[in-house]
């Protein structure tokens, strides 16, 4: 993943949040831009994965833990830039995520997001598993899924206080949808 547009909204003495890190790709990847990356998932698995990776690359200023993005324990305006890459569209309550992350904010913070944008139009091939996802879900398989489109992703942020600074396309079939917004 291209982490470039996700590195420029940050400064060396700027504080930065993941939300749903996974195994750290992105926390690691913008470490080097920020004073203090802190990265957050619910799978305890997940977060032990991204920590081994932090002590084997040698890098100090990210620190993984264990938590629910729904109500986190930081201080408001904790953070100079929140991170959401590929959560969105596979949580439960979207907007309750983008509340809580707006409250983290300082004012005027950056939220970058990447999410998968399912409900584009896309190639029949994309459009087979697609429907396949769709009927794991139906299923109970996969627990949380969203079906958005581009226009759904922009009115959820600004339903939600952001101002969209920029959006871009990451990727085709399906299209993952590059947002960046700042606090209102």
């Amino acid at each position: 993943m291209d982490l470039r547009k996700a590195r420029s909204v940050l400064a060396p003495d700027q504080r930065a949040l993941e939300i749903g890190c996974g195994t750290g790709i992105i926390s690691l990847g913008i470490a080097p831009y920020a004073a203090a990356v802190i990265g957050i998932d619910l799978s305890p698995e997940m977060v032990e994965i991204a920590q081994r990776k932090a002590e084997r690359q040698g890098v100090a200023n990210v620190d993984f833990r264990v938590g629910d993005g729904y109500s986190l324990s930081f201080d408001d305006a904790s953070f100079d830039t929140v991170l959401l890459f590929n959560t969105l569209h596979v949580v439960r309550e979207p907007t309750a995520l983008l509340r809580e992350a707006r409250r983290l904010l300082v004012q005027s913070g950056y939220l970058v997001t990447a999410t998968d944008c399912y409900a584009e139009p896309v190639p029949l091939t994309v459009r087979l598993k697609l429907a396949v996802q769709r009927l794991l879900h139906m299923l109970g398989v996969i627990p949380f899924m969203s079906y958005f489109t581009r226009e759904d992703l922009l009115q959820l942020f600004e339903l939600n206080a952001f101002e969209v600074a920029e959006t871009d396309v990451l990727h085709d079939a399906p299209v993952n949808y590059y947002v960046l917004v700042r606090k209102a």
